[in-house]
């Protein structure tokens, strides 16, 4: 099964492939005291943008994003390698950094 790290966290869990990012989230986040998750979430619509993820490593280990996530990670992402976690799907290893807010 896939790793799914958690920084700064260090926190790490194993899903199976085709598990959401945001699903690994709210696995991972069951061991820290932090919100991962800021504001309400649209749910999987890719209309808030408050899901979104930096990935450190691992991004060819996602599925690949869809021109609907492109469009709204240029809106909200403050850099390169960012997805949204409620589409991005597990397909191995992933290292991601949370943002503390």
């Amino acid at each position: 099964m896939p790793v799914v790290r958690f920084e700064p966290y260090g926190v790490e869990v194993d899903v199976p492939e085709g598990t959401t990012l945001m699903t690994a989230a709210d696995q991972a986040a069951e061991h820290v005291v932090d919100e991962f998750f800021v504001g309400e979430c649209c749910e999987g619509r890719l209309e808030c943008g408050n899901c979104c993820l930096q990935i450190v490593s691992g991004m060819e280990n996602l599925s690949p994003a869809s021109q609907a996530e492109l469009d709204l990670l240029k809106v909200v992402s403050k850099g390169p390698n960012w997805r949204a976690s409620c589409v991005a799907k597990v397909q191995g290893n992933v290292t991601v950094r949370v943002l503390a807010y």
